[in-house]
């Protein structure tokens, strides 16, 4: 890589298949490491989420990525090219904001022609870019609306138009679906993905929503107090967490604290035995719900007494933490209707012990 000097964007000597590279980035205020030491890679077409709680540094790290953050240390290349110093408009990023930042003056045909406008396009390569956006997000009849009469869903949709009109080689999303009601954001979802994937652009977003995440992304980068806890596939994230923190946050789950022994089984504190296979030595399980089934709907696996703690409905299925053995777990079943368990019930539990994952980290969290 060539060496930074001054705040100006510097070809990189290595070529990378990456779109957005961070390496070793930075962020300190005061004494605050807003974010730590974090380095990523974007793919090509590559759908990347950010997901954490707040306070991780996620938006921190997309907004230094978009140039409105600048880093303490470490670089920001996009496309090979050093654009750790430069400014957001020279960055050949898109960015959908949170609150999507519609001018409000504005029509949505001058709303989605407004970077391009900046960028000195000609006038009828720009309107036929605006025909294009419209079509792409389903909204031609709504060119010559104002953003305040248009709902959410179309706002965000606008939104969306407005950041890929100008053929970003990165387009970065700031929570987009955080102001709209449940079930709307589950439909606009869907449909931003498919946008996305029309028009296969590298993109970067943020999120603290689990689902979202899962069902968005090609890849996940689940952040943690400024640092990076794992970085992987969807299914990755939620079938091998490789911290507790991690098996936490991505769905429920119960993390019990023991030990494996020579034989290969685990226990934990409380005395649970859970048979298997694993390397010997200390360590955290990590249990989900679904793991843990009746025995007439799993013949496969161990058979626990359970003692009901709680029980909660959610109408596809019921949620019930039960005691096995001292230690409290959670478990997720469809029951018959009216006979759902209640506090105080014994139950037989069976759980197959191969799909759990042993965690060699002691939990932090």
């Amino acid at each position: 890589m060539l060496a930074m000097t001054g705040k100006h964007a510097t070809a990189l000597q290595e070529t990378s298949d990456a779109v957005v590279e961070l390496r070793s980035i930075s962020k300190t205020y005061r004494d605050l490491a807003a974010v730590d030491n974090v380095s990523i890679s974007v793919g090509r077409g590559e759908l990347l989420c950010l997901l954490g709680p707040s306070g991780c540094g996620k938006t921190t790290t997309l907004r230094i990525v978009a140039g409105f953050v600048e880093p303490t240390s470490g670089t920001v290349s996009i496309n090979n090219m050093d654009m750790t110093f430069q400014p957001p408009h020279r960055r050949d990023t898109g960015m959908v904001f949170q609150s999507y930042a519609l001018f409000p003056h504005m029509t949505v045909a001058a709303n989605i022609a407004f970077g391009m406008e900046n960028l000195k396009w000609a006038r009828a390569e720009r309107d036929e870019r605006v025909r294009e956006m419209l079509r792409l997000v389903e909204l031609p009849h709504l060119a010559d609306r104002l953003p305040s009469q248009l709902s959410g869903g179309q706002q965000q949709r606008i939104a969306l138009a407005r950041a890929l009109a100008i053929r970003p080689a990165v387009l970065l999303l700031d929570e987009p679906f955080s102001n709209l009601d449940a079930q709307l954001r589950v439909r606009m979802r869907e449909e931003l993905r498919e946008v996305i994937r029309g028009v296969e652009v590298t993109t970067l977003f943020v999120t603290h929503d689990q689902e979202e995440a899962l069902t968005m992304s090609d890849r996940i980068v689940v952040m943690n107090a400024g640092k990076i806890e794992q970085i992987g596939t969807p299914g990755d994230i939620y079938e091998k967490p490789e911290t507790s923190f991690v098996a936490k946050f991505i769905g429920q789950c119960t993390v019990l604290e023991g030990i494996v022994g020579a034989d290969g089984a685990f226990t934990a504190k409380a005395g649970l035995r859970l048979p298997g296979n694993w390397k010997p030595g200390p360590g955290c399980a990590v249990i989900r719900p679904e793991q843990i089934k009746m025995p007439s709907d799993r013949p496969a696996g161990v058979t626990y007494k359970a003692r009901v703690v709680q029980s909660h409905y959610y109408g596809e299925a019921t949620r019930v933490v039960i005691d096995v053995n001292g230690e409290q777990l959670m478990m997720q079943e469809r029951f018959p209707f009216g006979l759902n368990p209640k506090s105080g019930d014994v139950l037989n539990v069976t759980l197959d012990t191969s799909e759990i994952r042993i965690i060699r980290k002691n939990p932090q969290s």
